[in-house]
C-alpha cells in the first residue's frame, strides 16, 4: 500500500470517527430538543390556563369593584343621612336650651351641659368665665332674678356645623325681650350673638362650652312704633317716684331705704327734722323719726307730678300734700291732725347693675299747715276716736 492509499484510509477513519461522534451529539441534542418542545408544550398549555383564570379573575374584580363602589355611594347617602339628623337633633337642643332660659327654669337649664362645661358672657353685668355646673347655675339664677320676664325669638336660623365626629356647634343670633324684675315697664332688647359646642354623650348632646354674647338695645331698635327708650325711662323714673311717696306713707322704713342710691343725701328743708343726710344710715334714721312722730299718714297730689330724664339721669318733681295723724303723747293726749305741705325733687341715677333707678338727691321742703288751709269745712279730730 502506497503512502497515499494509507493516509486516505486514515482520513475516512478519522472522518467515520467524526461522523459517530457528530451522530451521538446529534442524537443527544434530538433528545433534548424533543423533551424541551414537549416542556413547552405544558408551559404554554398552563400559561393558556393561567390566562383564562386571569380574565375570569379580571371579570369578577370589575364585578366587585362595581360592587363595592355602589356601597361607598350607598355609604356617602347614609352618613350624609346621618349627619343630616345628627346636625338636626343638635339643633333642636340648642332651642330647648333657649326656650329653657326665656321660662327662666334653671332645673331645665343646668342638666343641658357636661359637669365640666364652660360659660364664656360677654357683656353686661354678669360678664365673666363660668366654669363647672356649679358656677353656671349660679351665673343663670342671676339672670333670672334680674328679669321678671323673657321672650326670645330669632329672624336667622340658627346653624349647625360639625366640627368631628360627636363635636357639633350651634350658631344662633336670637333676641331675648326682657323686663327688668326691678322696673318691669323698662322693657328692652338683648341681642345675643350665641355659639354651643355639643358633643355626643350616653346622655345625648350636651354643652361642653357656650359663647353668650349680649348687647343690650333700646325696644324701638327691633320694634318699629314702640315707645321710645326716654318714654319708657320716664314712666319707670314716675313709677319709681309714685311708689316712694306710697312707702312714706305707709311708714315702710326697709321699702323707702331700698329706693337710695348707698351714697344718696336727703335734704331735708322744714319742720324739727330739717337739715343735710348722707348715707343709708343716716337717711333712715330720718325717715325712722319721721314714722315715729305720726302714727297715720295721707298723700296726694293736686298737681301731676313732672319727669325729666337724661341719659341715665332723671328729675322727678310735685307740690304733694301729707295729711298727719301725730301720735298721742301725754301732754297732747289728743292731737291733731294736719297737713305737710311738701315740695319734693328727687333726682335719679339709674343703676345698670341693679337694674334700677335709684334716688341719690332728694329735696324734701316742708311747710306745715291747718287742715282748714286745704279742706275747708273739714272739723279737725273729727275721725279721731
Amino acid at each position: 500500500m502506497d503512502a497515499r492509499l494509507a493516509g486516505l484510509s486514515a482520513l475516512v477513519v478519522v472522518l467515520v470517527i467524526v461522523a459517530g461522534v457528530l451522530g451521538v451529539m446529534y442524537s443527544s441534542l434530538a433528545s433534548k430538543y424533543s423533551s424541551l418542545k414537549s416542556e413547552y408544550s405544558n408551559v404554554s398549555s398552563e400559561a393558556s390556563t393561567y390566562k383564562s383564570e386571569y380574565t375570569t379573575l379580571q371579570g369578577q374584580y370589575s364585578s366587585l369593584n362595581s360592587s363595592y363602589s355602589a356601597l361607598q355611594g350607598e355609604y356617602s347617602t347614609l352618613l350624609s343621612e346621618y349627619k343630616n339628623q345628627q346636625a338636626d337633633v343638635v339643633l333642636a337642643a340648642a332651642m330647648s336650651h333657649w326656650n329653657d332660659i326665656a321660662i327662666e327654669n334653671i332645673d331645665l337649664v343646668a342638666p343641658e351641659y357636661l359637669p365640666n362645661a364652660t360659660l364664656h358672657w360677654v357683656g353686661g353685668p354678669l360678664s365673666g368665665t363660668y366654669s363647672g355646673i356649679s358656677s353656671i347655675e349660679s351665673v343663670w339664677n342671676k339672670f333670672f332674678n334680674m328679669y321678671e320676664t323673657v321672650y326670645w325669638y330669632t329672624i336667622i336660623p340658627p346653624s349647625v356645623v360639625m366640627v368631628s365626629p360627636g363635636v357639633y356647634n350651634a350658631t344662633g343670633y336670637a333676641q331675648f325681650l326682657v323686663a327688668p324684675t326691678s322696673a318691669p315697664i323698662n322693657v328692652l332688647v338683648l341681642n345675643v350673638t350665641e355659639i354651643l359646642t355639643y358633643v355626643n354623650t350616653s346622655s345625648g348632646y350636651e354643652i361642653e362650652t357656650e359663647v353668650w354674647k349680649v348687647k343690650p338695645l333700646p325696644l324701638t331698635d327691633v320694634i318699629a312704633g314702640y315707645p321710645g327708650q326716654e318714654a319708657l325711662a320716664e314712666s319707670a323714673v314716675l313709677a319709681a317716684a309714685m311708689s316712694h311717696w306710697n312707702d312714706i306713707a305707709i311708714e315702710n322704713a326697709s321699702l323707702i331705704i331700698s329706693e337710695y342710691a348707698p351714697n344718696a343725701t336727703l335734704h331735708w328743708i322744714g319742720g324739727p327734722l330739717s337739715g343735710n343726710y348722707t348715707g343709708i344710715t343716716a337717711i333712715n334714721a330720718t325717715w325712722t323719726k319721721f314714722d315715729n312722730t305720726y302714727e297715720y299718714v295721707v298723700w296726694y297730689a293736686l298737681v301731676p307730678p313732672t319727669v325729666q330724664v337724661k341719659g341715665d339721669t332723671a328729675m322727678a318733681k310735685a307740690p304733694l300734700q301729707f295729711v298727719v295723724f301725730p301720735f298721742p303723747t301725754q301732754s297732747n293726749p289728743h292731737p291733731q291732725e294736719f297737713v305737710l305741705n311738701v315740695t319734693e325733687i328727687l333726682y335719679y341715677q339709674y343703676n345698670t347693675t341693679a337694674m334700677q333707678w335709684q334716688i341719690v338727691n332728694e329735696y324734701w321742703i316742708v311747710h306745715p299747715l291747718p287742715i282748714s288751709d286745704v279742706a275747708p269745712g273739714y272739723t279737725p279730730g273729727q275721725y279721731q276716736g
